[in-house]
């Protein structure tokens, strides 16, 4: 899940950029939010009826509450930066959607499908979660050390925010790994494993490229900015094929 090393740089800076201005910064901040909310617009997320256990079971819930209200935070965010809270995001902009695209349906429970078939979907189910949260994780990481860089008080008031999405989806990323490897037998899970990872860095530099063209259009008012994440936005959408 390594970027090359000056992808990860021109990362941090971008992250530092939409942080210093409060239009971009709602702007991707609505990004987050579309992602944090996608569950809500599905019917296949967080099949915690379909769980073998009240331990995993309870574990899903707990995770669709820490999306709904991660989905709240944002928002409040947003609207401290005198943003627009925007719930009619494209497809292209959720990074869920994406990496659906580039996974095929895996995990979408049908009726009649017998328990065997459920397990291995509920198995799907939490490596695309665990792949998805890694990123996200890693994301925010970098969003928040952005946001405690700023000089103004709204950096202070929003980095602990974020660092609160942050322990949360470290914590998501933990829980789905172990249970997926509960759940699949070895050569199942192995082949699970690998499918969504791949699935995740497609759709990782197809989104990112896509973003980075985005800020470039609306918001890249730098001209040493605008050449470096054209450049980076060209590169990503080759690593992507």
């Amino acid at each position: 899940m390594r970027f090359p090393l000056i992808v990860t740089a021109v990362k941090r800076l971008w992250h530092t950029d939409l942080a210093a201005d409060p239009v971009a910064h709602a702007w991707a901040l609505n990004l987050y939010r579309a992602g944090e909310r996608h569950p809500q617009t599905v019917a296949d997320y967080f099949p915690a009826n379909d769980a073998p256990d009240p331990e995993l079971a309870g574990l899903l819930r707990r995770h669709q509450a820490d999306e709904e209200r991660h989905t709240k935070m944002y928002a409040a965010l947003i609207e401290g930066l005198g943003g627009r809270v925007l719930d009619d995001v494209d497809d292209g902009d959720v990074y869920n959607h994406q990496i659906r695209q580039a996974g095929g349906d895996t995990f979408g429970v049908r009726e009649g499908d017998s328990p065997n078939e459920r397990r291995r979907k509920l198995g799907h189910f939490l490596l695309h979660a665990h792949f998805l949260e890694a990123r996200i994780a890693q994301s925010v990481a970098w969003h928040k050390d952005a946001c405690e860089g700023l000089d103004s008080g709204t950096g202070t008031t929003m980095a602990p925010v974020i660092a609160r999405v942050q322990e949360d989806e470290e914590r998501h990323v933990d829980y789905t790994a172990r249970w997926a490897q509960m759940l699949l037998t070895g050569r199942e899970f192995h082949e699970a494993r690998d499918l969504h990872r791949r699935a995740e860095a497609a759709a990782n530099w197809r989104f990112s490229a896509r973003q980075c063209r985005t800020w470039v259009a609306r918001h890249g008012q730098r001209p040493d900015r605008r050449a470096l994440y054209t450049a980076c936005a060209w590169f990503m959408e080759r690593m992507a094929g």
